[in-house]
């Protein structure tokens, strides 16, 4: 049987889709990686990734764009993993509740908090997109790291919210890696980030042929035009 890695997906009210929906469902191409599509060839990766999507409660989890828009329900909460002594493999963090942009005093709930506080020792990979470098640096997992996050919220992130005055903000930057720890910018380039980081646990095959499905260009880490349009670089 195939070695599992576990992915613990971080959502509350108010998160960003769009940051965790496609690159979960670009890693998510490890588990078919045997059945490949129509003229691809099949690789073979000796893992899976099993995700689970855990909230404060289980209620439907109400995204940043309102109610107009899907909701999702989570797997499990963040008490019961707790509980249960669950350490997960990979963290993925999206944007949650952005801070407020006069004080910088942050929304995300507490238990989120600490739950990445608890796992980040243990996790073999943390990963943020947007301003989901936020709640890494809250946590603690960014201190004496490079990291980079969404460049129109980039003051408020690194400036105005309490945040670790040793972290090295990289304004120009699609993501960042700094050992185990990857951060990404605004929304889109999460994707870019997770078939970046698909490379690096199933090789670049996998990656190309993923891409070539999605049909996302090849960008590099640098390639950010979005630090010039917002005035850091």
């Amino acid at each position: 049987m195939a070695n599992i890695l576990t992915v613990a997906v971080c959502i509350s009210d108010e998160v960003t889709l769009s940051d965790f929906v496609q690159p979960i469902e670009i890693l998510a191409a490890i588990n078919d990686a045997d059945k490949p599509a129509p003229g691809m060839e099949a690789v073979d990766v000796p893992f899976k990734v099993v995700f689970e999507y855990l909230a404060p409660t289980m209620d439907p989890v109400v995204s940043s764009t309102g109610i107009s828009a899907a909701t999702l329900n989570p797997t499990k909460t963040y008490a019961e993993v707790k509980a249960s002594g669950q350490q997960f493999d990979i963290i993925w963090v999206p944007a949650g509740p952005r801070p407020n942009a006069f004080t910088g005093v942050d929304r995300t709930p507490p238990e989120e908090i600490a739950f990445i506080r608890t796992q980040a020792p243990k996790a073999k990979y943390i990963l943020s997109v947007c301003t989901g470098a936020l709640q890494l640096a809250l946590a603690g997992v960014l201190s004496g790291k490079r990291a980079t996050t969404n460049k129109a919220f980039y003051h408020i992130i690194t400036e105005t919210a309490s945040t670790a005055r040793d972290i090295e903000w990289v304004p120009k930057a699609r993501w960042v890696v700094d050992g185990n720890v990857w951060t990404s910018s605004g929304v889109a380039s999460g994707s870019d980030m997770a078939l970046a980081f698909l490379e690096h646990l199933a090789g670049a095959k996998l990656a190309r042929q993923t891409r070539s499905i999605v049909e996302i260009p090849e960008m590099s880490s640098e390639d950010d035009p979005f630090a010039s349009w917002h005035g850091l670089a």
